[in-house]
C-alpha cells in the first residue's frame, strides 16, 4: 500500500516510519512537511493511504485536502488536538490517531484497513449504481458497511450527520447528511416525509391523521405539514 506521511514535525515522521516498519504491507513512498510539497506528493505519486497531521506550520490538513484532485487514498489524521475529531471524520478520515501514537491503536487501526472488504474504488463505484444493484455503501467512522436497500427502514438527521436504522434492530451513523442520502436513494422507495426524516415505504404500517406515519415496528415518525399530500396520494395510489 502506497503511503505518504505529512507532518511539520521530523521527529513524528520518523517514530511514525520506524512503527511502520512493523507492517511490511505499507510501503511509505513520501514524507512531507508542508501543504505545497504535500499536494505535489500526493498528485504525483497517488498514494493509497496517506497519514495528515492537522495543524501544518502556517495551514491545516484540512486545506490540504480542499485543493487536492486525487483524493482516492485511505486517510489517517494524526494530532495533538482531539477537539477536530468530528471535523475529520466529515472528511471521510478512516481514522483518528492522537499524538503521542500508541503503538497498539496504530496496529489495531492497520488491521482494520488491511481487512477492509470494500476499497474507495469501489466504494465510488457502488454508489453510481445504487439502484440498478439495490445496495448502497455507508462509511462510517470505524468501517465500511454494504447494505441492501430494502434492509433500510428509515433515516434521520442528527446534527449534521445520519443515523440509518435496520430491519435487523441496528443502526449506522454516517456522515453524510440525510439530504446526500435523499439524492442517493430511489425515490420509487424512499420517501422525504419530514426535514429530519427519510421513511422506505415498504415499512409503512398506516399514516395517522394527526400527521404521523406508523412503521411496522411502530415507531411514530413526524410528517411536514407540506408533504401530507404527498403522502397520501403515494400511501392510496
Amino acid at each position: 500500500m502506497k503511503t505518504i506521511i505529512i507532518d511539520d514535525e521530523k521527529n513524528i515522521r520518523e517514530g511514525l516510519c520506524i512503527l511502520l516498519k512493523a507492517h511490511p504491507e505499507i510501503n511509505i513512498v513520501a514524507q512531507a512537511n508542508d501543504i505545497k510539497e504535500a499536494k505535489t506528493q500526493i498528485e504525483n505519486l497517488k498514494p493509497e493511504l496517506v497519514f495528515l497531521d492537522i495543524k501544518l506550520k502556517n495551514s491545516t490538513g484540512f486545506n490540504l485536502l480542499d485543493n487536492l484532485d486525487y483524493k482516492e487514498f485511505k486517510l489517517i489524521f494524526i494530532t495533538a488536538y482531539n477537539e477536530y475529531a468530528v471535523k475529520a471524520f466529515k472528511y471521510n478520515a478512516f481514522d483518528y490517531l492522537l499524538k503521542p501514537i500508541d503503538p497498539s491503536e496504530l496496529n489495531e487501526t492497520l488491521h482494520r484497513l488491511k481487512n477492509q472488504e470494500i476499497t474507495y474504488k469501489e466504494q465510488a463505484n457502488l454508489s453510481k449504481d445504487n439502484k440498478a444493484l439495490n445496495r448502497i455503501v455507508i462509511k462510517t467512522a470505524k468501517q465500511i458497511f454494504l447494505i441492501d436497500l430494502d434492509d433500510i427502514v428509515r433515516c434521520e438527521s442528527d446534527e449534521g450527520y445520519t443515523k440509518i436504522y435496520l430491519n435487523t434492530g441496528k443502526n449506522i451513523i454516517s456522515a453524510k447528511t440525510l439530504k446526500e442520502y435523499n439524492k442517493l436513494l430511489p425515490e420509487s422507495t424512499f420517501i422525504r416525509v419530514h426535514q429530519s426524516h427519510l421513511v422506505n415505504v415498504t415499512y409503512i404500517k398506516e399514516y395517522l391523521r394527526e400527521g404521523k406515519l406508523k412503521l411496522e415496528n411502530n415507531i411514530l415518525i413526524p410528517v411536514s405539514t407540506r408533504k401530507r399530500n404527498e403522502i397520501n396520494k403515494r400511501l392510496n395510489s
